[in-house]
């Protein structure tokens, strides 16, 4: 979220019950909200806060951090969650590490190792159940793509019975490491129950589209993405199994990331953000949708590849 300069984390902290002198540093966060570490007592905290119209998102984001930490994973201990002037606002724990893609830009000889540890905590993300009563699902994975009737036909035939823990925006800043260890998984605003093959689709579609760090060669980081990703695929595989059928999914996930993107269109802060970004990636999600026609139609499934599939 772009610096709002009507913040003020003082009075933030006070209202969550955290008083006495505390440094505050801003941090860049994710594209919705505002993040600040806490110093205090010896202490470090995460202050995150949502805009005024995500309270329902926030408390989502509770719901799923709990159930994440209750199912073993690197997940932040939640101190306070509260509102200040209509704004959601959570005090956690501040997670030792770095995100994942600063740990490669340092040591890109490491991505298929860390590919490799990000497979399997996202195998492990998704052995976790989720309980009816303690995650909201009045808002589906499936409908988040808002897809076409055809669309929704191929997810619903093919969409396993399953209340997975999904995290639904799994990707390089939203995880912590500290060498080949992953420390944290973080921002579970998006995280919904439902078909584990929805949040690996999800994940690909992010890997595929995020623009390239500056200041590395082109060829460099795309072999550094392609290394990570091959990587993720292996550890993925090695924990919970091979995964087929995903044609539909891949083309939900292009429709999630117009959906979620488009919005965006023309944002200083995001300059990677173009039309013609968003045009790559209707053209890879129409792909895979004939794919995904063209395998209901024979009555088969279309499998995960072991390499890269066409952009």
């Amino acid at each position: 979220m772009p610096t709002d300069s009507s913040l003020d984390p003082i009075a933030i902290l006070r209202s969550l019950g955290l008083s006495g002198p505390a440094q505050v540093v801003p941090v860049s966060g994710g594209a919705d909200t505002a993040l600040w570490r806490i110093d205090q007592n010896s202490r470090s905290f995460a202050l995150r806060v949502f805009r005024p119209e995500q309270l329902a998102i926030a408390n989502r984001e509770v719901a799923a951090m709990e159930i994440a930490r209750g199912g073993g994973l690197p997940v932040p201990v939640i101190h306070a969650a509260g509102v200040w002037q209509e704004r959601p606002a959570l005090l956690m724990d501040w997670m030792p590490g770095r995100p994942l893609l600063h740990e490669l830009r340092a040591r890109p000889w490491m991505a298929w190792s860390l590919g490799i540890a990000l497979g399997r905590t996202q195998a492990a993300m998704h052995a976790i159940p989720v309980p009816p009563e303690r995650l909201d699902r009045s808002s589906s994975w499936i409908d988040w793509a808002t897809p076409d009737a055809n669309l929704r036909r191929l997810l619903l035939r093919h969409a396993a019975d399953k209340t997975a823990l999904l995290h639904l925006d799994l990707h390089p800043m939203n995880v912590l490491a500290e060498g080949r260890r992953l420390t944290a998984v973080l921002d579970w605003a998006n995280a919904r129950p439902g078909d584990p093959r929805a949040d690996l689709a999800r994940t690909v579609s992010i890997l595929r589209f995020a623009p390239l760090p500056t200041g590395v060669p082109a060829p460099l980081a795309r072999a550094e993405r392609w290394t990570l990703e091959a990587g993720w695929r292996g550890g993925y595989r090695e924990a919970a199994g091979p995964i087929r059928g995903m044609a539909p999914y891949y083309a939900w996930a292009a429709a999630v990331m117009v959906e979620d993107l488009t919005p965006r269109l023309g944002r200083q802060d995001l300059p990677w953000l173009t039309p013609a970004l968003l045009d790559d990636v209707r053209a890879w999600g129409a792909a895979w949708r004939d794919r995904a026609e063209l395998a209901n139609e024979r009555g088969v499934y279309v499998s995960v590849p072991r390499t890269r599939e066409p952009s």
